[in-house]
């Protein structure tokens, strides 16, 4: 190991690096604060220092000998701090008037002068160098300094203090984005994947976050109920985790796109519609709403056979295939109340889709009836250790020609023979949906 040791050294013995990766090599120091000055931003670094009357104690300076003068040394790591330090000490080494006359306005501000400074001295370059390449090279596969993404820079300026109040554009963001991993609404990939400036621009938009149930443009206050939130806060995640143009959810939209997404959660039932006399603040540990045993409410709090979509908001899987994706997204979003003919078309080809996908992948053979497809992917389901209740409507749809979700009756419906009522296919939903999500997350 490079061997090193700490110190503090009097700022009138440290010389700056002419040699320094910044820069070409520059002969002379005054040379080089001119054009540390034109280039790298020492006078905002000087206001900063100025301003605190300290360097961060997080960071040292290296140094190295100087090869020529006795007892003095070279600035391998912090040049630009070094350059703001000797033009508050003297603002004459400025190249410019206008330049001397703000550096001694910033002196006047630093009391007392930053005489020391606290170093790690390095025998030579080559010792320094592997230590400035971990400084300066990125994460260089994880040994390195990690930039804050987004998401993470807004989390750290919420503050960790309770009343510390934050300018960071992306903070409301930040916090859904939070909320709704605690809350499981989306998955941590999920979550890593979604773009908070994204979110951001549509959560700066009135009609949006009224649309959603928010107080505010701050933090996770609502004026309705809590699961009524979730229910679009859900959606609204996850059709950013998707981020296209069908999603709606993405960063090249602008206002009025932004605004026909909230009327679209409002016209397909998403958006809450319970509104309630005052904001408060909701808890991400609260207790959800769940199906009870007499399938009476779902995890919205609403009587199924009410939804307005066959698919409800709560339903999470992961969808690549394109065709599959669209259908699922069009059964999502259809008012099926309104247009049960074609729910029926979509969640019988939402169905066929899956299963004919999921025995092509697993090599079950996929040119074949429905109800034998089926009857497959149960077989495969069980051998995944896949539980029996999750597989129960699967082999009844395979088997029971007279079942509510059997590819017979999805043919009924379909082919004109019965009409099925918007609850028909919620119901259908409901018992087909365990072995669904199963075969699609294997489909990965």
């Amino acid at each position: 190991m490079a061997a090193h040791k700490f110190d503090q050294i009097d700022l009138s013995h440290v010389y700056l690096d002419n040699i320094n990766p910044r820069h070409n090599p520059i002969d002379n120091e005054p040379e080089i604060i001119s054009y540390l000055i034109a280039r790298e931003l020492v006078k905002p670094l000087a206001r900063d220092i100025a301003a605190r009357g300290t360097l961060s104690p997080l960071e040292r300076l290296a140094l190295i000998p100087h090869p020529k003068v006795k007892g003095a040394f070279l600035s391998a790591e912090g040049n630009r701090r070094i350059c703001a330090l000797k033009l508050l000490s003297d603002p004459d080494k400025a190249p410019s008037e206008s330049d001397r006359s703000l550096f001694r306005q910033l002196a006047q501000k630093l009391r007392p002068r930053i005489s020391t400074v606290d170093a790690v001295i390095f025998s030579n370059r080559r010792d320094a160098r592997q230590w400035l390449s971990l400084r300066h090279e990125g994460a260089l596969g994880g040994v390195g300094t990690r930039t804050w993404r987004a998401h993470q820079k807004a989390r750290f300026d919420r503050g960790a203090q309770e009343g510390e109040r934050t300018n960071n554009p992306n903070a409301q963001a930040s916090l859904l984005l939070e909320y709704g991993l605690a809350r499981g609404l989306i998955t941590q990939g999920e979550h890593d994947a979604i773009s908070l400036t994204t979110l951001t621009r549509y959560l700066k938009s009135p009609v949006f976050r009224s649309a959603l149930g928010l107080a505010n443009n701050r933090d996770i206050q609502v004026m309705v109920p809590q699961n009524e939130f979730d229910r679009a806060a859900e959606r609204f995640l996850k059709d950013a985790f998707e981020g296209d143009e069908e999603s709606g959810v993405h960063s090249r939209t602008d206002k009025g796109q932004r605004e026909t997404y909230a009327h679209r959660l409002r016209e397909q039932g998403v958006a809450p519609t319970t509104r309630l006399g005052t904001a408060k603040l909701v808890n991400p540990r609260a207790p959800k709403i769940m199906l009870g045993a007499a399938g009476r409410a779902d995890r919205g709090g609403r009587d199924p056979d009410k939804r307005r979509a066959v698919i409800p908001s709560d339903f999470s899987a992961p969808i690549r295939e394109k065709v599959l994706r669209r259908v699922y997204r069009e059964l999502r979003d259809l008012d099926a109340p309104r247009f049960s003919f074609a729910a029926a078309y979509l969640l019988r080809a939402f169905i066929e889709h899956t299963a004919m996908l999921f025995c092509k992948r697993h090599g079950l053979g996929h040119d074949d009836k429905l109800h034998v497809l089926l009857g497959r992917c149960a077989k495969q389901l069980g051998a995944d250790s896949v539980s029996e209740g999750e597989l129960k409507a699967l082999r009844v749809m395979a088997n029971d020609r007279d079942s509510r979700a059997s590819p017979h009756t999805l043919g009924a419906w379909v082919h004109g023979s019965m009409i099925p009522t918007s609850a028909e296919l919620n119901r259908c939903w409901e018992s087909i949906a365990p072995s669904l999500k199963a075969m699609l997350d294997r489909l990965k």
